[in-house]
C-alpha cells in the first residue's frame, strides 16, 4: 500500500513540475498590454515584431505601452483589427527572442489537459483545466466563420483574454477569449489566428463582404412551391435594408424572399453569409428571390464590411 501511495505521489509531483515548467515556457512569450482602464490585458508574441491579443481589451490604436516578458517597456501601435473574431495585431519592437512556440491543436480532444496563461500585470498567472468541446464550423455573433473553435472548462480570469492556451509542454495551441462567445471561455486555434493575422498585416482589416440586409427564415406556401417547382426549403425574408447599401442599390425591397445565392439554396442566414464569403473582391453575387409571387433575379456587388472596424 505504501509503495502504491509513493508511486501516486511521485506521478502527481511529476505532473505538477511539468505544468509549472509549461507556464514558465509560455510566459516567455506573453506580454502585458496597457490599453484600457483597470488591469492590463495579455498578448502573445506571435511573430517577430508582432503581438496578437483580444481586440476588445485594446481600447486605443497608438502609443500603447507594452511590458515585455523580461520586464522591458516598449511602445506599440495597432496594425489591424477584426471585430468579428475579436483579434488585434500590434507592431512592437524588441520581441524577436520571445516568439511563442506553437503546437498543433487539431489533435486536441474533449478532455485534453490545457493551461490558460496570462500576464495581467508584471507577473504571469495561470489556470488549469480541460477542453470541454471542440466545435467545427462555428460562427461568431458578429458573423465570422471559424473552422474550428475550442470551448474550455478553464478559468479565463480578468486580463487573460488575448493570452495563450498552452499544452503541457508550454507550446501555444491558441488564443484565449472570454468575450467572443459572450461569456463562454474559448480559444481560437493557432491556425485560425494565423489566417486572420495574415490579412490584418496586409490591409489592416479582414475583408468581409456584405450586402446590407437583415433576414429571417420564412416558410414558403405550398401553392408557391408547386407553382414554381421549388423544393420546399424555407426562404429568407428581407426585414430591413440599410440605406445606401449594395442591396438597396441593386433594387432589393423589404418583403422580398431570397431563395438562392449563386445557385445555392438559402435556408438560413448562415447560408447567405457563406455565399458572400466566396465572392471575390469587386465581384458580384447573383440572388434569386420571390417578389409578389414572381421569381426574379438580381446581381449585387457586395461592399467590404471589414474596413468599418
Amino acid at each position: 500500500m505504501s509503495a502504491q501511495k509513493s508511486g501516486s505521489s511521485s506521478t502527481l509531483q511529476e505532473l505538477s513540475s511539468q505544468l509549472a515548467a509549461a507556464v514558465e515556457t509560455a510566459g516567455n512569450s506573453i506580454v502585458s498590454i496597457h490599453a484600457r482602464r483597470r488591469i492590463p490585458s495579455s498578448g502573445i508574441v506571435w511573430r517577430d515584431g508582432v503581438v496578437v491579443s483580444a481586440s476588445h481589451t485594446v481600447r486605443r490604436d497608438d502609443e500603447i505601452p507594452v511590458t515585455l516578458p523580461g520586464g522591458e517597456s516598449v511602445v506599440a501601435k495597432v496594425a489591424g483589427r477584426d471585430s468579428a473574431t475579436d483579434l488585434v495585431a500590434l507592431r512592437v519592437g524588441g520581441t524577436k527572442s520571445h516568439v511563442a512556440p506553437r503546437a498543433d491543436a487539431s489533435s486536441l480532444r474533449v478532455g485534453s489537459l490545457v493551461l490558460a496563461v496570462g500576464r495581467p500585470g508584471r507577473d504571469v498567472s495561470a489556470s488549469f483545466g480541460i477542453v470541454s468541446a471542440v466545435g467545427q464550423g462555428w460562427r461568431s455573433w458578429q458573423g465570422a466563420r471559424i473552422d474550428r473553435v475550442l470551448r474550455l472548462d478553464v478559468a479565463v480570469y480578468d486580463g487573460f483574454s488575448g493570452g495563450p492556451l498552452v499544452d503541457p509542454s508550454g507550446a501555444v495551441l491558441g488564443l484565449n477569449n472570454s468575450a467572443l462567445a459572450r461569456g463562454t471561455p474559448l480559444a481560437l486555434p493557432a491556425a485560425a489566428v494565423d489566417k486572420v493575422l495574415d490579412e490584418l498585416l496586409e490591409r489592416g482589416h479582414v475583408r468581409r463582404p456584405f450586402i446590407g440586409v437583415a433576414v429571417q427564415p420564412v416558410a414558403l406556401s405550398e401553392s408557391v412551391v408547386k407553382q414554381h417547382g421549388l423544393e420546399g426549403e424555407p426562404g429568407l425574408l428581407i426585414v430591413s435594408i440599410a440605406d445606401g447599401s449594395p442591396a438597396e442599390k441593386a433594387g432589393m425591397m423589404l418583403g422580398d424572399v431570397l431563395l438562392e445565392a449563386n445557385e445555392n439554396a438559402l435556408a438560413g442566414a448562415d447560408d447567405l453569409l457563406d455565399a458572400l464569403s466566396t465572392v471575390a473582391k469587386n465581384g458580384a453575387i447573383t440572388v434569386k428571390f420571390l417578389r409578389g409571387g414572381v421569381i426574379k433575379s438580381a446581381a449585387i456587388t457586395p461592399a467590404d464590411r471589414g474596413g468599418r472596424e
